[in-house]
């Protein structure tokens, strides 16, 4: 799946590539479009939402999917492309969440404000509603996933891991993207998802800086563990 996947990306990144290909950079729809392309609808929506997390398309809500790709001539945008497909950057990725964000989780505990709390919990409200769409909500939840965890790093007060952790933030939301469209193949990974930021979360609340740590380990080691599986499989 992942490689049929990834060649569906690059064909339909060279034909938003070609000028004229689709009038008013629009796409057809996702019959139309899967019904040329020879491909399922799944496979389709999961390549859409791969190129939608890099920048290359848009869907805007009840008016389609559009063009949005940069210029050819976009060498930081040609090489975030390039980045994605070799599979075991999700899993570096990954380790090294494991080895900035556990420590973070534990100042946070001890430095958090109530508002920050309260910021938190409200990102797990979004994040759960985006894992009931259809498609697990891999775009829309990645972008809360990702402010979740930009908010844990802020409570931190450490000016100097906020500055280093944005400087990542724009690739990250990207790799965490495409983390959620292969990990959104196991059973129940949503819902499990939303309870081990919930878990998290509550440590922090509560000022435990070993319980935020542990959540923290645990959420990200699942994480890593399940991504490698799923490489080896494929």
């Amino acid at each position: 799946m992942e490689k049929k996947r990834g060649e569906l990306v690059q064909q339909l990144r060279k034909m938003i590539a070609e000028p004229g290909r689709f009038p008013d950079s629009k796409l057809p729809s996702e019959r139309e479009l899967a019904q040329s392309l020879g491909v399922s609808r799944n496979l389709l929506r999961e390549a859409v939402i791969t190129l939608e997390a890099l920048g290359y398309l848009e869907v805007r809500e009840r008016q389609g999917t559009f063009i949005t790709a940069p210029a050819a001539d976009d060498f930081v945008a040609s090489l975030r492309f390039a980045s994605l497909w070799p599979e075991e950057m999700l899993c570096q990725l990954m380790e090294m969440r494991l080895v900035i964000e556990v420590p973070i989780a534990g100042l946070a505990a001890l430095r958090r404000s109530d508002e920050e709390v309260k910021a938190m919990r409200r990102c797990i409200a979004d994040l759960e509603q985006a894992s009931l769409r259809p498609d697990g909500g891999a775009s829309e939840g990645a972008q809360w996933d990702s402010r979740l965890h930009m908010l844990i790093v802020n409570a931190a007060r450490n000016p100097l891991l906020s500055r280093l952790y944005e400087g990542l933030a724009a690739t990250m939301e990207r790799y965490i993207s495409m983390s959620r469209v292969i990990l959104l193949a196991i059973d129940g990974w949503p819902a499990k998802i939303v309870a081990e930021h919930e878990a998290l979360v509550e440590a922090i609340a509560r000022q435990d800086p070993q319980g935020a740590e542990e959540a923290q380990r645990h959420h990200l080691g699942s994480a890593l563990k399940a991504l490698k599986a799923l490489t080896k499989k494929n």
